[in-house]
């Protein structure tokens, strides 16, 4: 068994706010072994200090067989200064590599480290502060990709009363091989750009000929807000967004950068961490159409008075975005399903707090789903509004296609470590909550891994309505002193946060941190049956070539750019999905070969898995028809010689959103001369019986 034991050291000043800190005293497991193997590597950000501050991280094997884990430090260089390896971690279970008792990381170190190893994995990020006998405790999502582009939706700089809010962050390039150029740009809410580093009118740097700060490969640059005196003004609230640029004329930016911040006040040791949300070009990464928040609070708990604030940004912050955002589930509130819903228009970026929504009952306790016509970057904050109570916590918004029917908690605790001066606290504890994704109800398995058990593990089964929570301090399955991880499987895809606390400290011994999802294959890559369609901003009408299965599957790595889809029936009827809106869908399923018109938020390229049936022949209704042409790529007279005396007239939609047409025996109106295989068109058939159009070899 591990516990948490937390001893007063001595070892330097830090920043004003923190003065001395605490580490974080677990008995030594991991130990530096060289190894120059190579294995896909997924990317911790950040174990970074500033003062006398400690991190501790977590990592759970989310594949099937058991995992050989390596960790890699590196400075803020870019240098390799230390490694941790692990071998046979088991199934579900998780590993702690605490660097407090990592040798050859000297007293004082600031950098990164890289998590390599030859299974899936999740990980979780720890960091610790302590001054005096008062904790200050944030936690942090592990990264497992680079990205073009990174959003931090919540940037504070001498924020609040008493000018006491404040962020820092820490940007990694996670190659270990290639220099990134980065550009940072701070916004206000309304898209006002503040300030931009490097400054546009500072001399060009020789690694980065066209623009930029070059970030080493492996290495990490710090930055804090509260210093920034001549950049931001005072009262600033705002996000920011870090890019790459190209460091030739050749070359495209590359998706490289993973950062984490911190949100801290000065005036007392509130204290929360919240990954970076990376987003690429091709429209794959953690922003989304549709956001679950599945814990929401105004004024909850007599004795704790929880509030909750969301921070919302655009992916295109120069773009004004409208926003839906639905609350659910109380009784109290007035639309269907105890729910309401407000409607707004931002820019940039903008933060909602729920102590201050008029429509939110006192008391309330649920969850939220935010949808946008583009895609969004959603942090959630939780505070207490008690002024003696400094207990902190934030979380990143769950994307909708992260919503999984596994779940990774590389994380929990019952009744764990150290009691307090008088050994009658509970010590640490944990708490989860499921949200159902589309509101309803699922039935789900949840196994707990950790070498406390007997035989390693345990389950249970239970059903979750719309949301449940679950207190691992008052489950009688476990053991006191339980630290361990858990697996979650259900029926549906599902959103969880996590919470973890202590009541043996004074200060904010309280973090939280969003379960992870989706699944991922276990082992070798299948062999590559995926074809890319490219969809622009705005209306696209595109064929699916995939198999039968539930749209949010279905859409794959494009679900989180997808606002609305569209499919025409032969009764001239239109079904319909919209992102983050189950209740109002009558879309349930795409099927081999729909046409469909789709809304997009932001321009994507679908990976489509092929379905491995052919389309030989449609009916057409009488009427309009909406149809994937499945024949070989010619001539539009060629292609539609057995039909063109009962076609009216087709169109087909360009990436430009216009349309282009072909009228039978009207060469001088038609635009559309040639039919591309598999592409959608909208088909005019005069012949009220119908007819069946039957594709060339």
């Amino acid at each position: 068994m591990r516990g948490w034991l937390w001893a007063a050291t001595g070892f330097g000043a830090s920043l004003a706010l923190l003065a001395i800190l605490a580490i974080l005293n677990i008995p030594p497991g991991l130990r530096a072994e060289s190894t120059d193997q190579p294995i896909t590597a997924a990317v911790v950000g950040q174990p970074y200090t500033l003062g006398v501050e400690n991190t501790s991280l977590w990592v759970q094997n989310a594949g099937l067989y058991p995992a050989s884990i390596i960790v890699d430090y590196y400075d803020l260089s870019g240098l390799r200064v230390a490694q941790d390896r692990l071998k046979d971690l088991a199934s579900g279970a998780a590993a702690l590599f605490d660097q407090t008792q990592q040798p050859d990381l000297p007293h004082g170190f600031t950098g990164s480290a890289v998590v390599t190893a030859d299974q899936p994995i999740k990980s979780l990020i720890l960091k610790h502060i302590e001054q005096g006998d008062v904790l200050s405790l944030g936690s942090d999502d592990g990264l497992s990709a680079g990205a073009n582009r990174v959003y931090l939706p919540l940037i504070y700089s001498r924020f609040g009363p008493d000018a006491a809010w404040n962020t820092r962050f820490a940007l990694q390039n996670a190659s270990t091989t290639t220099v990134a150029c980065v550009r940072m740009t701070y916004r206000s809410h309304d898209g006002t750009v503040v300030f931009i580093e490097p400054r546009l009118d500072a001399p060009m740097d020789p690694l980065c000929p066209k623009g930029g700060l070059p970030l080493p490969a492996g290495g990490t640059i710090l930055r804090n807000q509260a210093n920034m005196t001549t950049e931001l003004p005072e009262q600033f609230e705002g996000s920011l967004t870090v890019e790459t640029v190209a460091n030739d004329e050749k070359s495209p930016p590359t998706a490289l950068l993973t950062a984490g911040a911190d949100i801290f006040n000065s005036a007392r040791p509130s204290f929360a961490s919240y990954k970076g949300l990376g987003w690429n070009p091709d429209g794959t990464g953690d922003l989304s159409t549709a956001v679950v928040v599945p814990l929401v609070f105004n004024s909850f708990g007599e004795s704790t008075l929880w509030n909750t604030k969301l921070a919302i940004s655009a992916a295109d912050p120069t773009q004004a975005t409208e926003v839906t955002l639905t609350y659910c589930c109380d009784a109290r509130l007035p639309e269907p399903g105890g729910s309401f819903r407000k409607t707004f228009v931002m820019q940039a970026s903008t933060a909602i707090d729920q102590a201050l929504e008029v429509d939110l009952p006192d008391g309330f306790v649920g969850s939220a789903t935010i949808t946008g016509e583009q895609p969004l970057a959603v942090i959630q904050t939780m505070a207490s509004a008690l002024p003696a109570k400094a207990s902190f916590g934030a979380f990143v918004g769950i994307a909708q296609s992260t919503a999984s029917t596994s779940v990774w908690l590389p994380l929990l605790y019952k009744d764990s470590g150290w009691k307090g001066p008088s050994d009658t606290a509970a010590g640490w504890n944990s708490w989860f909550r499921v949200q159902v994704a589309d509101g309803g109800t699922a039935n789900i398995q949840i196994t707990y891994h950790s070498d406390d058990l007997e035989g390693g593990s345990l389950q249970f089964s239970d059903s979750v309505s719309g949301s449940k929570t679950f207190d691992q301090h008052t489950d009688p399955l476990l053991p006191a002193d339980f630290e361990g991880a858990a697996v979650i499987t259900s029926d549906k895809p599902i959103a969880v946060v996590v919470g973890i606390t202590s009541d043996a400290y004074q200060g904010d011994a309280d973090a939280l941190f969003a379960g992870f999802g989706p699944e991922m294959f276990p082992g070798p890559s299948p062999p590559d049956t995926t074809f890319p369609v490219s969809l622009v901003q705005g209306w696209n009408n595109v064929c699916y070539r995939g198999p039968e299965q539930p749209v949010e599957s279905a859409l794959s790595n494009a679900l989180n750019s997808v606002v609305a889809i569209y499919r025409l029936r032969p009764g001239q009827q239109f079904d319909k999905w919209f992102a983050g809106r189950p209740e109002i869908s009558t879309i349930e399923t795409l099927s081999p070969y729909d046409s469909l018109f789709i809304l997009m938020g932001s321009d994507a390229t679908w990976q489509q898995k092929a379905s491995g049936t052919a389309l030989t022949s449609v009916y057409l209704a009488g009427g309009w028809n909406s149809v994937c042409y499945a024949g070989p790529t010619e001539a539009t007279e060629t292609a539609i010689v057995d039909i063109s005396s009962q076609v009216g007239v087709i169109y087909s939609l360009a990436a430009d959103q216009s349309w282009l047409q072909f009228i039978p025996a009207r060469p001088d109106i038609s635009e559309l001369t040639q039919l591309e295989q598999f592409s959608s068109l909208l088909v005019l058939i005069t012949n009220d019986s119908g007819l069946t159009w039957t594709f060339g070899p």
